[in-house]
């Protein structure tokens, strides 16, 4: 099984995307986390990639082309969950040529929808782990002890790009170049839309259900 789980920056994309992968044992690709680590480790992919990300600016397809064609190899024999890509219609089409060379399918396409307030509101109290990965909310999800990360006692920190100005900035981006995937994964009979105001559990609960029934379906038809 191969699920694609897009949508705007704050609605949780990363936290239901790791959730889903130990539920279903899928394989996560995250760009976002992907691309930080070529950041980290000051690769010729880092370094151009730190440039768009601090402008708000959205990588382009080439680098993530690269990326991703060394990572289904790796895991041909892998359920998948894409977090964060494809971003845009070049790259859903190119992911759907790719993954069928390999003979697999994206099987489920879910947008993960909130309101702009609430995002915004949402990604100025975001804080994450620099060591583990894990995300905090300071006003709904806090670490036990104050900025610090539960899980190894790292110093959280704040991402460069989660300023008001351009919070604004991506969701606009998004708004013009991600969300036409919707019609796109709607021709294909695979999308889905998951409200995501709820917490956690309540948000994993949809994508679940969708997931579980679709499974069953699989397992009749069989």
């Amino acid at each position: 099984m191969n699920i694609i789980l897009f949508g705007p920056p704050g609605v949780g994309k990363g936290t239901q995307a790791q959730l889903l992968a130990e539920k279903y044992d899928l394989v996560r690709f995250s760009s976002g986390d992907l691309l930080r680590e070529e950041i980290s480790l000051s690769t010729l992919i880092g370094r151009k990639v730190e440039q768009f990300l601090r402008k708000g600016h959205l990588v382009p397809d080439d680098i993530m082309y690269e990326i991703i064609g060394n990572f289904l190899l790796e895991n041909r024999d892998r359920g998948i969950l894409f977090d964060g890509f494809p971003r845009n219609i070049n790259q859903a089409r190119s992911l759907e040529t790719n993954t069928a060379q390999i003979g697999k399918a994206i099987d489920i396409a879910f947008e993960m929808r909130l309101d702009e307030a609430e995002i915004i509101k949402r990604l100025v109290n975001r804080r994450y782990c620099p060591k583990c990965g894990r995300i905090y909310n300071c006003t709904t999800d806090p670490p036990k002890e104050e900025n610090l990360c539960d899980n190894d006692r790292t110093a959280l920190v704040t991402r460069d790009d989660d300023t008001v100005d351009i919070i604004r900035r991506r969701l606009k981006i998004y708004e013009d170049e991600t969300r036409p995937m919707v019609d796109y994964y709607k021709s294909l009979g695979i999308y889905c839309r998951i409200d995501a105001r709820g917490n956690r559990e309540e948000v994993l609960r949809q994508i679940s259900d969708v997931v579980n029934d679709y499974l069953n379906s699989k397992c009749r038809s069989n």
